[in-house]
């Protein structure tokens, strides 16, 4: 857990130190905007770094997993 921890950390890190200095040049609308898309980021970090089974990008996925299986099959020449 310490070293995905450290690897998180350090990630963040760069990114921020990188950001840092284009956000402060940019308008409060772009950096809401940067803070909202980072907020997912952040979240993943934390499921990345616990090992927790919290609903995750896969979770989000398998949503949408019948309704698209439903419409391949609509489409599918051979199942008609």
């Amino acid at each position: 857990m310490y070293g995905k921890l450290v690897l998180f950390l350090l990630l963040a890190a760069a990114m921020l130190i990188h950001d840092i200095p284009k956000l402060k040049r940019i308008r409060s609308r772009e950096r809401a905007i940067y803070w909202a898309m980072l907020a997912p980021l952040v979240y993943l970090g934390v499921l990345f770094v616990w090992s927790k089974s919290w609903p995750n990008l896969d979770t989000l996925f398998n949503l949408f997993l019948p309704p698209a299986r439903l419409i391949v099959h609509w489409l599918d020449p051979a199942s008609s």
